[in-house]
Formats: C-alpha cells, sequence, structure tokens
C-alpha cells in the first residue's frame, strides 16, 4: 500500500468515521485512543440519527447529515452489530417552528399519542422516519481491525516521523491539539447524564424538550433514557438529583419500565459555532471537531469529507462552510 500516512488522534465515532473513510481510500491509518471510555460522548449519547430542534441549524449540517444518513444505511447493512432500526421520533409540546420547518420540507408529521401517565392534554407529533443505533458500538464497528494504539494522545507535532497527516478528533478534548495548529476555536465539554432500564413498553423515540426528556428503545428490550446539558468542566460524574428527577421522567413517560440497571454521563463537544470544523489546519494537519449533539449523526459524512481532504477527492459535500476561518 502507497498511500499517505495518516494518524487519526481520536477513537470516538468522529474519529473512527475519518479513519474508516480513510483506510478505505488507500491510506495507511493507525488511530491513537485516548482512553475517555464511557466519558466519551460517542458511548454516551442516545444514537438518534435526527437533531433536535433542526431548524435551529444552518442549512450547511442539514446536508451533511443528509449525507451521513444515505451513509448509514450502508453502515447498518454492513455492521449489524450497530442496530440500525427506523423507530420514528415522538415529541411531546408546542414546537411550531420544528414542526414548520419539517411540513416545509416535506417531511411526514403525524398527530400521536404520548404514552404513559404523563398526558395532560399537550400536543404530541411522531416523525416516522428517525432512526436509532446504539451508540457504544458504532466506533468499534467501523475500526475493525485498524491498529489502534491506546494511552495519552501525543501532540500533532509530536508524530510528525510517524504521519504524513494528522486528524485531530479528540472531541471535547480537542482545544490544545487544535490550539497547536494554529486553530484558537473553544471546544469544550457539556455534561449529559443517562441512564438505562431493564425493560419497558417502548417502541419509539420520545422527546420532551421542555423537560430534557429523551427515551430511547433498544433491540434488546431495554430502555435508554435522559438527559441533562451541563457545563461541569471534564466532570463525568452523575449527580443522584438529577438521574432521580430523570428516572421521574421516564417512569411517567414510558409504560411498564423497569428496574434502573446503570447510570452514566458523557462530555459532548460545544464549541461557539453553528457549524462543525471540517478542515485543513495547517500543511499535515486536518481537524473534525465540534460536532456537540450531533457526533452519532454527522460522523458518517465527516469521515467521508476528511477522507476527500486528505485523498485529494473531489467531495460529496461542499466544505467552505466548514472551513476554520469563514
Amino acid at each position: 500500500m502507497s498511500g499517505p500516512r495518516v494518524t487519526v488522534l481520536g477513537a470516538g465515532v468522529v474519529g473512527a468515521a475519518c479513519a474508516r473513510h480513510l483506510a478505505d481510500g488507500g491510506a495507511r491509518v493507525r488511530v491513537r485512543d485516548p482512553g475517555a471510555g464511557r466519558a466519551a460522548a460517542s458511548w454516551a449519547a442516545a444514537g438518534i440519527l435526527s437533531p433536535s430542534h433542526p431548524e435551529r441549524l444552518p442549512d450547511a449540517v442539514h446536508l451533511l447529515a443528509d449525507r451521513s444518513r444515505d451513509l448509514w444505511d450502508d453502515l447498518g447493512r454492513r455492521h449489524p452489530a450497530v442496530e440500525l432500526r427506523r423507530t420514528g421520533l415522538v415529541v411531546r409540546g408546542a414546537e411550531p417552528e420544528w414542526l414548520a420547518w419539517r411540513r416545509a420540507r416535506g417531511l411526514a408529521v403525524e398527530e400521536a399519542a404520548w404514552p404513559g401517565s404523563a398526558g395532560d392534554g399537550a400536543p404530541a407529533h411522531r416523525f416516522p422516519e428517525v432512526a436509532v443505533v446504539r451508540s457504544p458500538r458504532v466506533a468499534p464497528a467501523l475500526l475493525g481491525d485498524l491498529p489502534v494504539d491506546r494511552g495519552p494522545v501525543p501532540s500533532p507535532g509530536a508524530l510528525r516521523d510517524e504521519a504524513d497527516v494528522v486528524v485531530i478528533a479528540t472531541g471535547a478534548w480537542a482545544a490544545p491539539h487544535l490550539a497547536e495548529a494554529g486553530l484558537d476555536l473553544a471546544v469544550a465539554p457539556r455534561r449529559g447524564q443517562m441512564l438505562l432500564f431493564s425493560s419497558g413498553d417502548l417502541g419509539t423515540v420520545l422527546m420532551e424538550g421542555a423537560r430534557e426528556g429523551v427515551a430511547v428503545p433498544r433491540a434488546d428490550g431495554r430502555v435508554v433514557a435522559g438527559t441533562t446539558l451541563e457545563d461541569a468542566g471534564f466532570d463525568a460524574g452523575t449527580v443522584d438529583a438529577d438521574l432521580d428527577r430523570l428516572e421521574g421522567w421516564a417512569r411517567a413517560a414510558v409504560p411498564g419500565l423497569g428496574r434502573r440497571e446503570d447510570a452514566w454521563a458523557g462530555l459532548r463537544p460545544w464549541s461557539p459555532r453553528a457549524t462543525p470544523v471540517i478542515d485543513r489546519l495547517a500543511p499535515g494537519v486536518v481537524a473534525a471537531v465540534g460536532h456537540f449533539r450531533n457526533g452519532i449523526l454527522l460522523a458518517p459524512a465527516t469521515g467521508e469529507l476528511v477522507a476527500d481532504l486528505v485523498l485529494g477527492r473531489a467531495p460529496h459535500v461542499d466544505p467552505a462552510p466548514f472551513r476554520a476561518a469563514r
């Protein structure tokens, strides 16, 4: 193999997608995994392949998401372990801007009944095309047999001898790597707490924005529920009061909810930009950062665009909105 030597910093879903697309395109890829574990957004995410409040996002993000959904269909077929399923999504509460955004684009909006004991006459609507994946399984499936070095991630500059190109995809931990490459972008962690329940009579995603409530059915019958959005630095611990509040919401919303089996928190990579950065920052350095709450959704198209930039291919998605300097 004579393709470029590429080291990908980060083994979450974005880093894994970059590594897979690069390897499939002929690059010689190594991955550096800092070992964030369940604190990484990729592990902790609910796995919904649709943004909440899409009307607040720029068109460029939707174009990237559209491309990603096409790629997700293929990924789901090739990697059944990720459990890609079209469950639909039921959102509760008055969401006129969200509904108008969908109707303007010809997307289905169906009146729906809210399950459980939380019904109080508030409107509910179902979006039937929404799919989910089992988040913790995605990055391992994409990485496959690619070489992964686990341990502290060195700076991009320290990797010049082993790599022609370094890809920065370290999520909430990306800021110092970006700074070394000359990009002053305030990527910072935002904590989200989640719970896992043993069972529940639930066949669709439930979302209630007013209470930050979300519940996702898993293929094994378990239910994942959450979430919070907190500026807690790099503290990935859970808070009992928050978990109890989220459990109360979930028990009111999901009929037959079983016992609480687990709880965790992950750190989402927030940035002040409305779009992620997917760009060449300096000779031999490319970034794929700042996906915030949409990393699972956007990862496949992000990885493809990074490979397009590194391998000199014509991009499927216009890279201009994702450049570091706009």
